[in-house]
């Protein structure tokens, strides 16, 4: 290479990494650190010997629990809010020991993103198993948590409750050699409908029906990937009943519902390499090249420099002889 080059080509490859480590940084990153609107995916939650109420014999009974969620993206509705809004469409249906749906439920929810923030809009609903659609309007969380989680409280929406409620970091957690956050929500026993009930299920020697209290109680455990925001683990133990003037009467449900071994592991091989993905486009990748940009501007001028010293110490000579 001929003498005095190699500077100014240092110099422009420093400053090129400059400008390629904030590209990454700010252009790259916000183009991939967004959910997805053609999302599309089924997560299994197993409840194992749980109790519910069997309404077709008015009675508890035992029996394991396994709720299918399919969650498929409205691309079509999400592109007419534009860029700042996904919108999710999730079935879910929860069956027994012995195959037979005891229940099936669909909603509709829209958020940021990349805040993972509820958006009001899209026509957002709920339905139960008749298929009634009921209007709803969300805050907080609903599926995942913002890109770049923060060890911090959040507010995640509970249907339940219809309001969204603190959920807190508890622990940095690994799981298979993932790291998750833990976050943890506790909502205690509450009030959420008064039905009238037949005396004899409340235990009451009556005629006709009483009205009764229906509580619902839940302890929410999510462990969240923090550099995607999904969620790779969830479990929540419920514990629903049926008051009669302040007292339990009947177990609605009591069950401690998780996903499966296989919706967990196909969680991590999925969002494990995503989360690898993002970290190399948002911190690794333009930390590199901003020390390899600065090194070589560095080097770059120190090299224009002596040449610049060096040609004019060799015009000074030349001048000398002149004389």
């Amino acid at each position: 290479m001929r003498r005095g080059v190699l500077g100014p080509i240092l110099l422009g490859f420093g400053a090129f990494a400059l400008v390629a480590a904030a590209l990454l940084r700010f252009y790259a990153y916000d183009q991939l650190a967004v959910a997805p609107k053609d999302q599309e995916s089924t997560t299994v939650l197993v409840g194992p010997d749980a109790t519910i109420f069997d309404t077709s014999v008015l009675e508890e009974v035992q029996t394991d629990l396994t709720i299918t969620a399919y969650t498929v993206g409205d691309v079509e509705a999400a592109e007419e809010e534009g860029d700042d809004v996904v919108v999710w469409n999730t079935s879910s249906s929860t069956r027994n020991s012995d195959d037979v749906q005891l229940s099936a439920s669909v909603e509709r929810i829209a958020f940021d993103p990349f805040t993972a923030e509820s958006v009001d809009c899209c026509g957002t609903f709920i339905s139960d198993t008749e298929g009634e659609e009921t209007p709803i309007t969300r805050s907080g969380l609903l599926a995942k948590f913002p890109f770049g989680t923060e060890k911090r409280t959040y507010d995640w929406w509970d249907d339940d409750l219809g309001e969204a409620v603190p959920i807190d970091y508890v622990e940095t957690e690994e799981i298979d050699g993932l790291e998750t956050y833990k976050f943890e929500q506790t909502i205690e026993p509450t009030v959420v409908d008064t039905q009238e009930v037949p005396a004899s299920v409340l235990g009451e020697d009556a005629e006709g029906n009483l009205p009764a209290d229906f509580t619902y109680s839940n302890v929410r455990t999510l462990w969240v990937e923090p550099v995607t925001g999904v969620i790779i683990k969830r479990q929540e133990q419920q514990l629903n009943t049926i008051q009669y003037q302040g007292e339990d009467r009947v177990t609605t449900t009591e069950a401690r519902v998780g996903y499966d071994e296989e919706t967990v592991q196909n969680n991590i091989d999925e969002y494990g390499g995503e989360a690898t993905k993002l970290k190399l486009v948002h911190t690794t990748g333009p930390l590199i090249l901003v020390i390899l940009g600065l090194v070589a501007i560095v080097i770059g001028s120190l090299l224009v420099l002596r040449n610049r010293g060096g040609d004019a110490a060799q015009g000074t000579g030349t001048r000398q002889e002149q004389y």
